[in-house]
């Protein structure tokens, strides 16, 4: 500032202390750090995960089917749909799959693998299965045997 400032410039023909002043340059320290974001689109798949960087990340399953907005920055995703964040992840390894719990409330069951399995439902898809032959064994053990019925 001493020396160098004082001085003309070759190029702009006026000492660099005089401009800096007229310039109202804004200080490095008060300016906010470069921001970096990345915006894609994506469909939620079925099983609520998104891929990402060859990464996948959770979203609660209520928006499986839809399109959300993913926003990266340096350190994290942000998942939005219709304007409302609705997961935010650290970034992770390629091939992670990230997973919060709450994403997939309602749909495991609150005692882990160790609760009591709900009855299986009837499928609609299946027609009625009719009358079962009974038979006794003894007639299976027949024909197994060698030299059985042919």
């Amino acid at each position: 500032m001493t020396v160098a400032d004082q001085r003309v410039h070759g190029t702009t023909h006026e000492r660099p202390i005089e401009r800096f002043a007229r310039e109202t340059l804004t200080p490095l320290g008060s300016r906010s750090p470069y921001h970096y974001e990345r915006v894609r689109l994506r469909r939620v798949p079925a099983d609520a995960l998104v891929a990402i960087a060859a990464a996948r990340y959770s979203v609660p399953v209520e928006y499986v089917g839809t399109t959300v907005h993913v926003q990266e920055s340096s350190r994290h995703y942000e998942i939005f749909h219709g304007g409302v964040c609705i997961a935010r992840h650290a970034k992770s390894t390629r091939h992670a799959v990230v997973m919060d719990r709450t994403h997939y409330r309602g749909l495991l069951r609150a005692g882990g693998p160790a609760a009591t399995p709900r009855p299986p439902q009837w499928d609609p898809g299946y027609g009625d299965l009719g009358e079962v032959m009974v038979r006794d064994l003894a007639l299976y053990a027949a024909v197994a045997e060698p030299g059985g019925a042919s």
